[in-house]
């Protein structure tokens, strides 16, 4: 959710008022000064919970304090219970519409995440009316970038775009954070990240918003797989093996084409403290191995997560909160450049990233359209879906959000894309799910996505070549390289096999191709073919090589 704003100067001078009146003996060390004092500490250094404590303790003293009513505002908005801080702004306001500096930020930021954005955009605007003449308190409040979310909130609210949206209920979501759903090419099984409790792994002690100590789960991973006879999920189950560690953050993130490898996040206190992206190689009888770290240059000593492969395998999309980027989180790719080895990382530039939060990369199966998730550009509040499609010259188009009802003033995130390009998948925390985030699918039959602009052109016909390179005694060969060109001549593909000796690639369904297989010390192949297109999915076909030594 969004940060709460509070600015500096008003801390500095509730505590230099209390600080004076302690000086003077003013503050009764038994009364309601001194617990609003310690109230405030507890707030400055983040324990909302004990804050709020102390907060109703005082507000039980004194009911109708406006100060009091918009500092346990501002507690409930930083413990997400966004009703409370408006049902306490809103006291607070009627009590003293200037009870607190910043009463009609706050009560802004609290009616939009609560979709009454024409209450949220008078709020906003009055605070910015009301420091005027104070521009470092206007940029430092973000005041403006609020009442550009509520804009287009109004915008995109009154053009929605044509989809059918769907909880995927009890089988996936629980009424915990349910997220980064993932599918395999075929689309029978989905995997996705849940914290939800489970009896198989460990739990640390926290508290609740009353300040109780509670057991709060960690991130791990599940999986479910499509029942072809209902048409609809199966229930989940959480992921067994080695992808999940005790006593660590554990979540899925991207998987290959192939469904051989799994990128995922981890956090632990041992080789990913911080947060590290790892990926995990499915084995030949279906289980996975070990996670291994992807290492630098795409870890660093800063926040790394999200890692999603392209189609063809040879780079991933990821996102980084290190330095130099264009604000706190940015979108990076990293080339493959060998076996476990990646590229530096390049910044995708400001055609995606923001001064905002920027993440959850996804390279659409065309290999040319990412969908990420933003809280800039034109958000329409908290974290909005968007697309970018790279140009022929290799660089990243303008963001273009996905619309109303895929984004709302919730947090929508997450997204992922079937191969036909009809189905979409996100996690969202909006109202009416099972609690937290939870997984919803969109229908897509009606509006295209796969094409630079989505409200008019429909999308290419997509199909699958895959195959394996193999040498004269059938094994696979790794790394051997696999060109592919149009029926014009010119090189759409260049792809390197996997361990097994497999490469995948998405391309126009019912055209000409030329697919040259080679590798070192071996004869090159090379051989015309027709890859057909399917009127009811993806047409998947094979095409096999085996080469012979020089």
């Amino acid at each position: 959710m969004k940060k709460i704003i509070f600015t500096a100067a008003c801390c500095m001078i509730f505590s230099a008022t209390l600080f004076a009146q302690a000086k003077t003996g003013i503050i009764d060390k038994t009364g309601i000064d001194l617990k609003l004092f310690n109230a405030h500490q507890d707030y400055l250094r983040g324990d909302f919970a004990e804050a709020l404590k102390k907060y109703k303790d005082c507000n039980t003293a004194k009911p109708n304090d406006a100060s009091i009513l918009f500092h346990l505002g501002q507690c409930y908005l930083s413990l997400n219970d966004v009703d409370n801080a408006i049902s306490n702004f809103e006291k607070s306001e009627s009590v003293d519409p200037n009870g607190g500096d910043d009463l009609h930020l706050n009560l802004g930021q609290a009616y939009l995440q609560t979709d009454q954005v024409d209450k949220a955009l008078k709020e906003l605007q009055m605070y910015k009316q009301k420091y005027a003449d104070d521009a470092k308190k206007i940029k430092e409040s973000e005041v403006d970038y609020y009442i550009g979310q509520c804009n287009s909130a109004t915008e995109l609210k009154a053009h929605p775009v044509k989809v059918t949206i769907t909880n995927l209920g009890v089988a996936i979501n629980s009424e915990y954070d349910d997220k980064t759903p993932l599918l395999s090419d075929d689309g029978k099984t989905m995997i996705f990240t849940s914290r939800r409790p489970s009896m198989s792994t460990k739990t640390k002690k926290g508290s609740d918003d009353d300040g109780d100590v509670v057991q709060q789960s960690f991130d791990n991973i599940y999986f479910s797989d499509w029942d072809s006879a209902t048409h609809k999920w199966g229930l989940s189950y959480m992921m067994q093996g080695d992808i999940n560690e005790p006593y660590a953050w554990n979540a899925a993130t991207g998987i290959s084409a192939d469904g051989m490898l799994l990128f995922m996040f981890r956090n632990n206190n041992t080789d990913a403290e911080g947060g590290d992206i790892f990926v995990a190689k499915k084995s030949h009888s279906g289980s996975w191995n070990n996670p291994q770290t992807l290492g630098h240059p795409v870890n660093t000593s800063y926040y790394e997560d999200g890692a999603s492969p392209s189609p063809d395998g040879s780079c991933i999309y990821f996102m980084s909160e290190k330095p130099g980027g264009y604000g706190q989180a940015d979108i990076y790719k990293s080339d493959k450049i060998g076996k476990g080895e990646w590229g530096d990382p390049v910044n995708l530039g400001p055609a995606v990233n923001t001064p905002y939060d920027d993440g959850a990369p996804c390279l659409g199966p065309d290999g040319k359209t990412l969908f990420f998730s933003s809280q800039g550009h034109n958000s329409m509040g908290g974290y909005d879906i968007f697309k970018s499609v790279m140009t022929d010259s290799g660089k990243w188009g303008k963001a273009v959000n996905l619309g109303y009802p895929i984004n709302t003033v919730a947090n929508d995130m997450s997204f992922t894309i079937t191969v036909d390009a009809k189905t979409g998948y996100f996690a969202s925390d909006r109202k009416g799910g099972q609690g937290g985030r939870d997984i919803y699918m969109v229908d897509l039959s009606q509006y295209p996505l796969l094409a630079a602009d989505s409200a008019n052109a429909k999308p290419t016909g997509l199909s699958v070549l895959r195959g394996k390179v193999t040498n004269s005694k059938g094994k696979g060969i790794e790394g051997a390289k696999v060109t592919v060109t149009d029926s014009t001549g010119t090189k759409i593909g260049n792809l390197q096999t996997d361990a097994d000796g497999k490469y995948y690639i998405t391309l126009k369904g019912n055209a000409n191709y030329k697919v040259k297989a080679g590798a070192a010390n071996y004869k090159t192949q090379t051989q015309a073919i027709h890859l057909p297109e399917s009127m009811v999915g993806t047409y998947s076909m094979q095409q096999d090589f085996q080469l012979e030594k020089n």
